[in-house]
This record gives structure tokens, C-alpha cells and sequence, in this order.
């Protein structure tokens, strides 16, 4: 399990708009690991959720091009194999250890991004899964 950050933006909901986001963060060099955008069909608007490899760099990145972060997250990023079930296996776990999961999603190179409210023990959780729980 690796440890980093996740950042949320609201967003307006318009042709462009990731555009933006998405090359502020590529303009400074930076690449994207996992990201997660979500409209809400409401107020036209939407979050985009962002992970990569050098938060500090990425906050600065948005804010420096005018976005404003709203939310900063401790994020576990976990190996995992691509076959049915590996996921719940892991929720399950989880779960078993009452923690209550926050974002989640699936980022390249066949890894899942989990956060949550007490990330001590989701920590303590995922570090008690065998590698094999993971990886088969």
C-alpha cells in the first residue's frame, strides 16, 4: 500500500472545463495516476477528484492556474490484479475493521484508490490483508 493525496474541485459542468484542469496539471510537468469526474446533473456543476505522484506540486499547479481546492484527502493506492472479486475481497476487509470508505475508484496500472474518514484504520486494515489477498 502506497499513501498520497487526493484533491476535489467543484467544477462548472461545460465543455472545457476538464480541458483546463486537466493541463494546468500537465503544464507543470506532472502526471495524472487516477482521476474521478462526476457531474451532478443538478447545478451545473461537478467534482473532479485527482490523484498523481507529487501532490504538492499538483495543489500548486491548480491554484496557480485558478482552481481552487476543495477538499484534500490521505488516499491508499493498492496493487491489485485484474480478475472478479479483488475488489470486494478488499471492501470486505475493510469493512470487517468498521471502516467506512470514502471516494474510491480504480487508477492505472491495475490499482484502486481508497480513502476514508479515519485513515489510521483503513491503514491498519489494508495492512492486514496478505499480499495474495490482493495479487493472485
Amino acid at each position: 500500500m502506497e499513501q498520497t493525496k487526493e484533491f476535489a474541485l467543484t467544477l462548472d459542468d461545460r465543455p472545457g472545463t476538464l480541458a483546463k484542469v486537466t493541463d494546468a496539471i500537465a503544464s507543470a510537468g506532472i502526471n495524472i495516476e487516477g482521476y474521478a469526474a462526476v457531474p451532478s446533473g443538478k447545478d451545473g456543476k461537478g467534482v473532479f477528484r485527482v490523484i498523481t505522484k507529487d501532490p504538492a506540486s499538483t495543489k500548486k499547479a491548480l491554484e496557480g492556474a485558478g482552481f481552487k481546492v476543495q477538499e484534500e484527502r490521505d488516499v491508499a493506492l493498492v496493487e491489485v490484479d485484474d480478475r472478479p472479486g479483488v475488489l470486494a475481497q478488499i471492501l470486505r476487509r475493510v469493512a470487517e475493521n468498521e471502516v467506512n470508505v470514502g471516494p474510491t475508484y480504480s487508477i492505472t496500472q491495475n490499482r484502486i484508490a481508497i480513502s476514508a474518514d479515519d485513515f489510521g484504520k483503513l491503514r491498519e486494515a489494508l495492512q492486514e490483508l496478505s499480499p495474495t489477498a490482493r495479487r493472485r
